[in-house]
């Protein structure tokens, strides 16, 4: 007979477990396919944390930074949209070796979107090919991130900001990218 007990406790506690495994769930974004066919999408929480990795110069306001160096310029706006903002710049000896530092530390911080102003787009595709892997969505800042690989199977940035007359409307660009794609919406780059 104690076994018989022994058995029914044991069923009624892995029920009750499984059960309470059961939470609310909400509804998800819809995910953005990228441009280039990866893994990485689109659709995640507002409180998310967003990469940026930038070169050398914008640590120092600019000819078109209205006195506020880039740097800083995209952490206030990511953070007054809501993200938690990751700002890495890279240093002056070698920036490239910097930038990829950063956005693998970035894809093991959990980010779920990095915007990248590379210092050498070509020497980021292994970088970049770990963030698609992780499904982080790299939206190029200025100049594009290449292409490279064979087959059509490429490595390339998923959006891209084009540079804009002055900073503040660069960033302001790439923060309105960032929050279509929490949404689950393609943005549009245009």
């Amino acid at each position: 007979m104690s076994a018989r007990i022994v058995a029914a406790a044991v069923a009624l506690a892995t029920v009750l477990t499984l059960t309470g495994c059961q939470g609310a769930t909400s509804a998800a974004p819809t995910p953005v396919q990228s441009s280039d066919l990866t893994s990485s999408d689109g659709g995640f929480d507002q409180s998310a944390v967003v990469g940026v990795v930038l070169l050398h110069s914008a640590a120092i306001p600019g000819t078109t930074s209205g006195g506020v160096p880039l740097a800083t310029r995209f952490r206030d706006d990511l953070t007054a949209a809501g993200f938690r903002p990751d700002v890495r710049v890279a240093g002056t000896d070698d920036a490239a070796a910097d930038q990829r530092s950063a956005l693998r530390a970035l894809v093991q911080r959990g980010a779920k979107a990095v915007l990248v102003e590379a210092a050498d787009p070509a020497s980021l595709a292994g970088a970049v090919q770990v963030a698609h892997d992780a499904g982080v969505v790299i939206v190029a800042v200025g100049d594009p991130l290449p292409a490279s690989g064979t087959g059509g199977d490429g490595v390339s940035a998923d959006y891209r900001v084009q540079g804009s007359d002055s900073d503040a409307a660069t960033v302001a660009k790439a923060t309105a990218v960032v929050e279509s794609l929490q949404r689950g919406e393609k943005p549009d780059v245009g």
